[in-house]
């Protein structure tokens, strides 16, 4: 078969186009901007996918606009430090850090220059990662809760056992925040005529001591901060407790009480997407939470014999672990 020559030309250019086209998406994809999510543990996928929907629904294309590089220190908050200089030296464009206080202030002690976005269910201010929500400067903005869920905590915890009066607070005594959320639970167990009483742990294998003293000191139940050592607590618990991450009831824990760190990831795509186009993390202002989550356990009510309020039932996630 032979082609005239406009239709030759016609041919040459598409080939020339397809050539050009797949050179462009190899580009793309080499050029993809590489975002480094870190955290204190291993989370499940749906955080970093709530973080990807976010930048997808800002026009990001995922493996082409963006790639995450993702980090866990996996319970030991003496490794974060070595995690943020390893996600430098990989060349991220910036640092998005979940869930918590503790991996916020390594990122920020750790660098100065590559951006950081956030997310906590603390209160950013009072545990130190910025000094002001409107305008925090330097290289780090993000989302974060504030201390009035440790009062939500405690006041889902006496619905659930109206005559608790000792309460022990069991904390990570390597965890810099505890001691604040500590100060911040005893202020408003008192108002909940609740007397709340510190015990702590250096490592996980505490725990088991730890819980023979808690049984024979008759602590009516126990609060336990979000952290990631302490999940370890859950099979050992025979206590009514409540907890600061919803990680613990879906690993058998009784309750949680917290912010909805999902939806958080999902608007720090916000601030990420910002940053990529040229804001400077410092100017965007820390954004709060906006919604409270409260997940129960089914199976944790029944062995430890307590009934849920329709109150606190209509208003919480169920699941059956």
């Amino acid at each position: 078969m032979r082609l005239s020559l406009s239709r030759r030309v016609f041919v040459a250019g598409a080939v020339a186009a397809g050539f050009a086209q797949l050179a462009t998406a190899e580009q793309s994809a080499e050029a993809a901007t590489t975002i480094g999510f870190l955290s204190e543990r291993s989370l499940p996928s749906s955080y970093i996918e709530a973080l990807e929907r976010g930048l997808i629904e800002r026009g990001w294309a995922e493996g082409r606009g963006f790639r995450i590089e993702q980090r866990s220190a996996d319970g030991d908050l003496e490794r974060l430090p070595g995690l943020v200089a390893e996600l430098i030296g990989i060349g991220v464009t910036l640092i998005v850090t979940g869930v918590g206080t503790p991996v916020a202030l390594a990122a920020k002690r750790a660098t100065a220059k590559v951006p950081i976005v956030f997310v906590t269910g603390g209160d950013p201010v009072d545990f130190g990662i910025v000094a002001n929500r409107d305008k925090p400067g330097g290289n780090i903005t993000g989302f974060g809760g504030g201390v009035t869920t440790v009062q939500k905590r405690l006041e889902s915890l006496r619905e659930v056992i109206p005559r608790a009066k000792r309460v022990a607070f069991l904390r990570n005594l390597t965890n810099p925040v505890h001691p604040k959320i500590f100060r911040a639970a005893q202020g408003a167990g008192r108002q909940l005529g609740l007397t709340l009483l510190e015990v702590g742990v250096f490592e996980a294998v505490e725990l088991e001591g730890v819980f023979k003293t808690l049984l024979s000191q008759r602590f009516d139940a126990l609060f336990v901060p979000g952290d990631a050592m302490l999940i370890g607590l859950v099979a050992r618990a025979r206590l009514a407790a409540v907890y600061g991450d919803r990680l613990f009831p879906d690993a058998g824990g009784l309750m949680s009480v917290s912010v909805d760190l999902l939806d958080l990831c999902r608007r720090a795509a916000g601030h990420v997407d910002k940053i990529l186009r040229g804001a400077q993390a410092g100017d965007l202002p820390v954004e709060e939470a906006l919604t409270l989550e409260v997940v129960i356990n089914f199976k944790a009510t029944n062995a430890l014999g307590l009934a849920i309020p329709a109150s606190l039932r209509q208003r919480a996630e169920i699941v059956d672990r």
